[in-house]
């Protein structure tokens, strides 16, 4: 259910920060914004939200907006839930016929109900989305078996640390020199943690954003590490 003077507010929050944002799609986030509840592909009535499952309107903006800068064209996101991201993800596609975006998330379904599912068909984008419905380990070694790349990766799954980091290690097989892998939820120690680690030991320099809960980073140069190599972090 949408509160239409919350949505209005949204609307022009999200026309603000993304001033050249497709209105429909505009229109479709302020309704996503303001709703309490959701139709999913997995349940026959209205599931209500966990708000805190879904990213900011500032986080969506800046996401959009790096992925603009820096000409993506095949994202990827681990972690779907609601589907927040990925309809900001897919509208930052927008005009490219070539384009892909993949969702990746074994508990879209079950936990989520298919909510970010249907809000992903609401764009009316489907041509260019894939959803994977596995476990990122897996999802991703298969990607990499498969020789596919992305320009652009949010790590947005479990936040336990060390899926994290086999999130980023296997995130990095599939960026080339120059790709952006965002990592979301910075207030966590683990990400934190993660990201010491990357910056200390990997080859990504930071690309700063005027949202504190993402660290976007930028691939400089390929793996080229000694098999003992190890930076305290």
């Amino acid at each position: 259910m949408t509160n239409s003077t919350n949505s209005r507010k949204f609307f022009k929050d999200i026309s603000a920060l993304a001033v050249d944002i497709d209105e429909s799609v505009a229109t479709l986030l302020a309704d996503m914004y303001s709703a309490e509840e959701f139709l999913g592909t997995e349940s026959p009535a209205p599931v209500k939200i966990d708000k805190l499952a879904r990213i900011s309107i500032e986080q969506g903006a800046a996401i959009r907006k790096l992925m603009r800068d820096n000409g993506a064209r095949r994202s990827l996101e681990i972690g779907f839930a609601y589907g927040f991201s990925s309809v900001w993800m897919l509208e930052a596609l927008s005009g490219r016929d070539d384009a892909l975006h993949v969702a990746v998330d074994p508990f879209e379904k079950s936990w989520w109900s298919g909510v970010g599912l249907t809000n992903v068909k609401r764009t009316r984008a489907t041509g260019k989305f894939e959803f994977i419905e596995e476990f990122s380990i897996h999802a991703l070694s298969r990607l990499i078996r498969s020789k596919s790349d992305f320009d652009f990766i949010y790590i947005d799954g479990c936040h336990r640390f060390d899926d994290i980091i086999i999130d980023f290690y296997l995130s990095d097989q599939l960026i080339p020199v120059g790709g952006v892998i965002v990592l979301d939820d910075m207030w966590m120690p683990s990400v934190q943690k993660a990201v010491s680690f990357i910056a200390n030991n990997r080859s990504y320099d930071e690309i700063a954003q005027p949202v504190a809960n993402i660290k976007a980073l930028r691939k400089t140069a390929s793996d080229t590490r000694e098999w003992n190599h190890f930076v305290a972090f």
